[in-house]
């Protein structure tokens, strides 16, 4: 600041010389003889102001080109950024899997997985380790013994060589254990193994892809067709009358019309129709003999 209270009057003196000069040897002898000595002050006047704000517009043209500078820096490291694919969270995992509580207690996920059908890397949250041992120190037996199954899975999938088990150490903060996962299977692009129907659901809305064992289960179920003939135990009384509940061997449901009085026996049976539900499929039947008379 006070160099430029000095500078200002040297400037305005240096430039109103050089304006004098430009004007006295670089001037039409014409020009003076209609102004006279008018042009010589304008000139001076004219080179003495601009020597004074001379530091004013240096500053400001300094302060213009570094901020154009620093604008064109800043679109290159934009388009550099964009030009750059970002590498996903957790992208070291091979095909995750992120499972639920519900599936490492279905006894039927550890045979799935020994076959091969799933592999990659299983990720498991801390709060499904949780939850196991909670329902393991549960004292209710049905409970109790769940819990015992899912950390009996859980230790025999370590040991299998196809899949590799990640015990996390970290979780996404979620109220719900479920939203964990949710939140999880996003962020690893992973898929959730389970048998919940809420939690399939849910993730389902939030366009996670879900591994569900009864969906599986009922995709591999065998094929009934109206008018094939089945031999079916009769095991137990239907909730209509006369009605009989047998089961195929993959475990689907077969209700017999007549079929009560036959309980505790083997049977011949023909389809009538199979009904699919939400639970998974259902076939009802009637006795072969009638079905031959129909």
């Amino acid at each position: 600041m006070k160099l430029r209270i000095f500078l200002r009057p040297a400037l305005s003196v240096v430039f109103g010389f050089l304006g004098a000069f430009i004007a006295k040897t670089g001037t039409p002898p014409e020009i003076f003889e209609v102004t006279g000595d008018y042009f010589l002050i304008v000139a001076v006047a004219s080179f003495g102001l601009f020597g004074f704000i001379l530091p004013d517009v240096l500053e400001f043209t300094g302060r213009a080109g570094i901020a154009a500078l620093a604008h064109q820096i800043a679109n290159y490291l934009h388009v550099a950024r964009r030009g750059v694919k970002r590498q996903p969270k957790y992208s070291k995992y091979k095909n995750p899997l992120v499972i639920d509580t519900s599936a490492l207690i279905d006894g039927r996920f550890l045979d799935v997985v020994k076959t091969g059908f799933i592999y990659g890397t299983f990720l498991i949250i801390p709060s499904v380790v949780r939850e196991l041992h909670q329902l393991a120190d549960s004292s209710q037996e049905l409970k109790r013994a769940k819990g015992r199954r899912g950390l009996e899975v859980l230790a025999d999938l370590q040991g299998q060589k196809n899949i590799k088990v990640e015990m996390l150490s970290h979780e996404p903060r979620e109220k719900s254990v479920d939203d964990m996962l949710v939140k999880l299977s996003r962020e690893t692009h992973a898929k959730v193994v389970t048998v919940d129907f809420n939690l399939n659901k849910v993730a389902k809305v939030k366009k996670v892809t879900v591994l569900n064992l009864n969906e599986l289960a009922n995709a591999v179920k065998t094929a009934v067709l109206p008018g094939q003939r089945l031999k079916i135990q009769i095991n137990a009384i239907g909730k209509e009358k006369n009605q009989g509940i047998g089961y195929l061997m993959d475990g689907t449901m077969v209700v017999v019309e007549e079929g009560a009085r036959f309980e505790g026996k083997t049977i011949e049976v023909s389809v009538l129709r199979v009904l699919q539900t939400a639970a998974g499929k259902m076939v009802f039947a009637q006795i072969a003999n009638n079905a031959s008379k129909s």
